[in-house]
């Protein structure tokens, strides 16, 4: 995540971030794809806990049932991932619907948490995997996993090789909280 400067000194990443407006007109871009590419959603899974806004925007516009799983991989809102952790179930009042799935989360950081969602869910609920279709909001171009719908592509940047970190409304909104 972090690069090293020209004295080799580990810098931060550069922070986006994103407002409350920019942040739905990211998520009706997403939802424009989806529907533009004549999927239809029959069940939404949405990656807690950055999934969540995502995931029940794409479950009431394509009425569809959400379900929630719960992923953690950064510890204490730092920005290193470390081991992917799920929960044991997937949370849902409806019984999952398993053809024409839609699994939803923020971003693909590295790529590690969707990649393994994906092959956790086909294999736990054994969902064919050309049953299921994945939707981010940002994609950065470093993760080793593409999903198959985004809103908007980070690039890292071509001559310093920083990765820029998404500060997301609801987090601003959060520290705001804090004090």
């Amino acid at each position: 995540m972090s690069h090293s400067n020209k004295e080799g000194a580990m810098e931060q990443p550069k922070k986006m971030h994103v407002t409350w407006d920019e942040y739905f007109g990211l998520l009706g871009r997403l939802i424009r794809k989806i529907q533009a590419s004549g999927f239809t959603p029959q069940q939404i899974v949405c990656v807690a806990r950055g999934g969540l806004i995502p995931g029940e925007i794409a479950s009431r516009t394509f009425h569809a049932p959400l379900a929630v799983i719960s992923v953690a991989s950064y510890p204490d809102q730092t920005t290193q991932q470390e081991e992917i952790r799920f929960s044991r179930d997937l949370t849902s009042a409806k019984p999952l619907r398993r053809q024409s799935v839609l699994v939803v989360d923020d971003l693909t950081e590295t790529g590690k948490t969707l990649q393994e969602t994906m092959k956790w869910l086909c294999w736990w609920y054994t969902i064919e995997p050309d049953q299921v279709r994945t939707a981010t909001v940002w994609h950065k171009d470093w993760s080793v996993f593409v999903p198959d719908y985004y809103a908007e592509l980070i690039a890292q940047d071509p001559v310093t090789g920083a990765r820029p970190w998404i500060v997301q409304p609801q987090e601003q909104f959060c520290k705001s909280l804090e004090s």
